[in-house]
């Protein structure tokens, strides 16, 4: 189902499945037969006919915890499946051979290259991006190089002697902020969406743990809930369509990063729940989990109440984005 749970906007039924969104387009959950009756002393009209071993409770705790783990790797699959779909179509962002600053006094400085010179070619081998640059410069310090650079209409041939730092050629000069993009084959745009997912997600985990742990009052005063996600992506989309396709992916993969978060009742607070089974050897105390279900539950509200209003007010101040208003 598409959304969080709450009022249907549309759903249809295909075999066992029963697929639809709604009225709270953020997010997104799938409810197995079963999946409920650890939250609840009664077991759901709806899964009375379902045959007990078709059940998610009748399952042994790994399947369980596949089952549970399911949810967030998805949102990391649809993050890799955006990134693929960016690259094959945009293309992916490189740097270009175009130069930026001239470090003054530098053998660049010095061989009279410009801010917005092309480079062709050094020392006879082809220039096609900053990478290219660095790497036939950072064998070579102290050397003369013969640099081939493009200005204009016109074709300049310069040699300066590289200065040394920590053992590498150093030209003196810094990249340009154009970006050019190449659009890559599938397997290439596979390959590069699934590492800049695992990327992105390093990241954002190394980033949420910090601010829950170390600053949970620049969490609370920048973090943004569902109403500002919708405000920016509305934002965003107006401004470029693969700007929010980027943002979209950034979504996803957080979701499934707090989904892992070990609260009830999210994935990640099942899974603690499972653990703790696992470690006692059988199943806790079904009032017990009722109990931590219903804290889980209540903190999420809370922090969800609170981010709202927070986005609103972000929005009536024009602060929710920098520059916005």
């Amino acid at each position: 189902m598409f959304g969080l749970p709450g009022p249907r906007l549309f759903s249809f039924r295909w075999g066992e499945t029963e697929y639809g969104a709604t009225m709270i387009p953020f997010g997104g959950y799938v409810k197995f037969a079963g999946v409920e009756s650890e939250l609840q002393l009664e077991e759901d009209e709806e899964d009375k006919d379902t045959p007990p071993e078709r059940k998610y409770d009748t399952q042994p705790r790994w399947k369980k915890a596949i089952i549970m783990f399911s949810g967030p790797l998805m949102n990391m699959v649809f993050a890799v499946v955006i990134f693929a779909l960016m690259f094959m179509v945009q293309g992916a962002a490189e740097s270009t051979n175009m130069l930026g600053n001239i470090v003054k006094n530098s053998p660049a400085d010095h061989a009279g290259l410009k801010k917005g010179d092309r480079v062709v070619s050094i020392d006879g081998k082809r220039v096609e991006n900053w990478e290219g640059l660095t790497n036939q410069l950072k064998d070579k310090p102290g050397k003369q190089i013969t640099i081939v650079v493009k200005r204009g209409g016109q074709t300049l041939t310069e040699r300066p002697v590289l200065d040394k730092r920590d053992g590498r050629g150093v030209l003196g000069v810094y990249p340009s902020s154009e970006v050019q993009y190449k659009r890559l084959p599938p397997h290439l745009a596979i390959y590069r969406g699934f590492t800049g997912t695992v990327d992105l997600t390093k990241f954002m985990v190394v980033t949420i743990y910090n601010l829950i742990v170390h600053k949970p009052a620049v969490l609370a005063k920048e973090g943004t809930g569902p109403v500002g996600i919708v405000y920016a992506s509305a934002k965003v989309f107006k401004q470029s369509f693969w700007e929010f396709m980027w943002l979209l992916a950034i979504i996803t993969i957080n979701i499934g990063i707090v989904n892992l978060l070990p609260i009830p009742p999210l994935d990640g607070g099942r899974l603690a729940i499972l653990g703790l089974e696992g470690l006692v050897r059988g199943p806790l105390n079904k009032k017990v989990i009722l109990a931590i279900n219903a804290i889980g539950m209540a903190l999420l509200l809370a922090v969800m109440v609170y981010f709202v209003f927070s986005d609103i007010t972000k929005i009536i101040q024009g602060s929710l984005i920098p520059g916005g208003g």
